[in-house]
């Protein structure tokens, strides 16, 4: 929206003062002395007044209601601009009303660039490629249709390569349009170019050096070349003052302040609806994260991914028949965003990939995407698990075990996944000690007990020396259930250690079993003597006869 200062001329002299509040951005204070009263304003110009500012605020209910009342019996007699209607149409837009914006456009007869901008963007908005296509074809090669056109590459198509191209053409004949250098910034932040985002920046900051939304970026851009303290510094002064600030603010310390702050921004800005749904899944609310977006359609790569992990988390947590239901759409959203033209060679992208094929059981496949990672990714705990899982379920055990055990979050190591797969790790790569102590550590009886039964039958089917870890797990499993299948496999893992001791002897292997391996022995002898197996006792007299002391 547009408005010509010079066009209505019926105020007093006090009005100087309002436009240099217009003229210096400043529409709370344009806001605050049309309230004062300082104006002669007539009610219809008070209320285009009302709403423009309000607009310019984000504060697009306030301004509706403006536009409504212009738009009402109680100025039918009055000469209310015919482009109210669209200023309408462009609030309704803002507020996701996108039938209510549609009606109020076509309501106007008069085709218009204007117009034609307003129903291409609904049309993006509700994601209807046949309107788009139309209304794109309308547009002309004037500035704010080429600037419409590249919104929409922005927003749907995600080709910020394309949009950054039309900001410069733009630029190269209008250097004094200070404002496409935020979006240049904006596109190119998109694309990771965090430095040359910074060097567009700078040049609208020297001509706006107290502008929120610039220094928000620049704060955005500070955070993924540094860290989340080096950004706050840079928001420094601007601290609640706007709605974006505070909601980035939580992004940048780490969560904090997430449910006071985040709920109350969900109709206003989209990022805080899907960083409230991460900080829900980060911290196990899963179904709270679902209730969040429930009914919200992906449009950016980042939802996408969201409504990736969201629903792949929905498939363990609930199980049973839905759960394939939600892994299909978990792999249906990772892929897309892997796939894409804009996201496929980015690490966001690979990792997606990586998560479609790791759903997909297709472990090969995810290992090379998450290969081309590593380097920027060692440190980081998800990749980490997801990496070693990835490598183990792939028979890599020596590799998967060095990425688990770089997990990091004692969350994580809680879960029963990461101990089985570590427990796993270890047997495969000789590590029976290690697998031991990790039942030894473990709180959980559930836990416990499948660790266990890894242990036992895993080192049952490797034999030799992991005989008797297999004895050990098969004997504490005893005393949780008296399962036949565990009396079999006690007694054949405490015969099968004594075989392999013997064939040892036999073939000259050490001859004397040594103080470790008799000690071992000697415990076996033990598990026999207490167990309540038939033929226990006799066993253990053989062996115990067998050693060498």
């Amino acid at each position: 929206m547009n408005m010509n200062l010079s066009t209505r001329t019926n105020q007093t002299a006090a009005i100087g003062s309002f436009d240099d509040f217009i003229k210096k951005l400043d529409y709370v204070g344009a806001l605050a002395f049309i309230e004062s009263g300082q104006t002669d304003f007539s009610p219809l110009d008070r209320l285009l007044w009302v709403g423009y500012c309000s607009s310019r605020l984000h504060d697009h209910s306030r301004a509706r209601d403006a536009y409504l009342e212009l738009l009402s019996d109680k100025f039918q007699d009055e000469d209310v601009p015919l482009d109210v209607t669209l200023f309408l149409a462009i609030v309704y837009l803002n507020l996701g009303q996108y039938t209510d914006a549609e009606e109020a456009a076509l309501s106007i007869s008069r085709e218009s660039q204007l117009r034609s901008r307003i129903l291409l963007h609904v049309a993006q908005k509700t994601r209807d490629e046949t309107k788009l296509a139309r209304y794109r074809q309308q547009l002309s090669d004037s500035i704010e249709d080429r600037l419409s056109a590249a919104a929409v590459e922005f927003s749907f198509r995600h080709r910020y390569s394309e949009v950054v191209d039309v900001y410069r053409g733009v630029l190269a004949g209008n250097v004094e349009f200070l404002s496409l250098y935020v979006y240049t910034a904006m596109a190119l932040f998109k694309m990771g170019c965090h430095d040359r985002s910074l060097e567009a920046l700078s040049i609208y900051s020297q001509s706006h050096p107290d502008s929120v939304v610039a220094a928000n970026l620049k704060a955005c851009n500070v955070f993924h070349l540094f860290d989340g303290k080096t950004a706050m510094e840079v928001l420094e002064g601007h601290s609640g003052k706007h709605s974006l600030v505070r909601h980035n603010a939580v992004v940048f310390n780490g969560g904090e302040g997430a449910l006071r702050v985040l709920p109350g921004l969900v109709d206003k800005i989209p990022e805080a609806r899907l960083n409230l749904a991460i900080y829900y899944l980060k911290h196990g609310e899963v179904e709270a994260a679902s209730e969040l977006l429930e009914g919200v359609d992906a449009d950016s790569p980042q939802s996408h991914m969201v409504q990736g992990i969201l629903n792949a988390e929905l498939a363990r947590a609930r199980g049973g028949a839905e759960a394939s239901e939600f892994l299909a759409k978990a792999k249906h959203h990772f892929q897309g965003v892997g796939q894409s033209s804009t996201e496929c060679d980015t690490i966001p992208g690979r990792q997606c990939m990586a998560s479609y094929f790791f759903l997909s059981q297709q472990f090969e496949d995810a290992n090379v995407y998450l290969e081309s990672i590593k380097a920027y990714l060692e440190e980081d705990a998800d990749f980490n698990w997801n990496h070693g899982i990835s490598l183990a379920a792939n028979e890599k055990y020596e590799e998967g075990l060095e990425a688990l055990l770089k997990v990091s979050k004692d969350s994580y190591k809680a879960e029963l996944a990461y101990s089985l797969w570590l427990v796993k790790c270890f047997l495969m790569t000789n590590k029976p000690t290690e697998a031991w102590e990790c039942f030894q550590q473990t709180e959980d009886s559930n836990v416990s007990y499948e660790i266990l039964q890894l242990i036992g039958n895993e080192c049952y089917k490797i034999g030799g020396d992991q005989y008797f870890y297999a004895a050990r797990s098969f004997d504490e499993l005893l005393k949780m259930d008296s399962y036949p299948d565990y009396s079999d496999g006690l007694m054949g893992a405490c015969v099968g250690f004594f075989r392999h001791v013997l064939s040892k002897r036999h073939n000259g292997d050490g001859g004397d079993p040594g103080r470790t391996e008799t000690e071992k022995l000697l415990e076996i002898v033990d598990l026999l003597d207490s167990s309540a197996l038939p033929k226990g006792g006799k066993i253990a007299g053989i062996i115990r006869s067998s050693i060498q002391v």
